[in-house]
């Protein structure tokens, strides 16, 4: 496993179809995004960086207050794309070795599974969730993909760079995110 890994999380979205800021809304009793941002606090990471919107929110207080850094991505409406390239971009001016990217909305993830993500990655370029036959965050990324990371626009993502990931299976429920009012009530 790399030394000098940066995690980002991606959470400069818009909640369109939540209504409202779903990352500070309650989810097991703490903020949705609190959940990813502890996981990442309580694990051995060099930088922990947070992609959050320009304007001053309880979002930002969030993972501020965790010690994250602050990647403010001016355009959220660009997409989960624009923000991965904004969090690769800080990560080769960090000079880190590895990006490991997750959600904001993805309370479920544990330090195991992450810590089993990065140890994998350490192999190869990328290593990538595998959950119903799909693949996607999180995710880690080897300092040789960086500069394609952030070359990323719009909404696209990196799912093309995940096509020859290692895969670690995702227990049931891990990949679990949360998009509209309706995600908080399946609890």
């Amino acid at each position: 496993m790399p030394d000098h890994i940066a995690a980002v999380v991606l959470a400069a979205g818009l909640s369109t179809r939540f209504g409202g800021d779903k990352l500070v809304y309650p989810h097991a009793g703490k903020p949705l995004a609190a959940h990813i941002a502890d996981t990442l606090t309580a694990m051995p990471l060099r930088w922990r960086l947070a992609i959050v919107p320009p304007a001053p929110s309880l979002r930002r207080e969030l993972f501020a207050e965790r010690g994250f850094e602050l990647v403010e991505n001016p355009d959220p409406q660009q997409g989960m794309g624009a923000s991965l390239a904004l969090g690769a971009q800080r990560a080769m001016e960090l000079g880190a070795e590895a990006l490991l990217a997750c959600l904001a909305d993805m309370p479920n993830v544990t330090g195991a599974h992450l810590t089993a993500l990065l140890t994998a990655g350490g192999d190869g370029d990328a290593a990538a969730t595998g959950f119903e036959g799909s693949r996607g965050p999180p995710a880690v990324f080897s300092s040789r993909l960086f500069p394609e990371l952030a070359a990323i626009s719009g909404d696209r993502g990196a799912k093309h760079l995940l096509a020859t990931a290692t895969l670690i299976a995702a227990p049931p429920g891990l990949a679990r995110d949360f998009d509209t009012r309706g995600d908080f009530d399946e609890q």
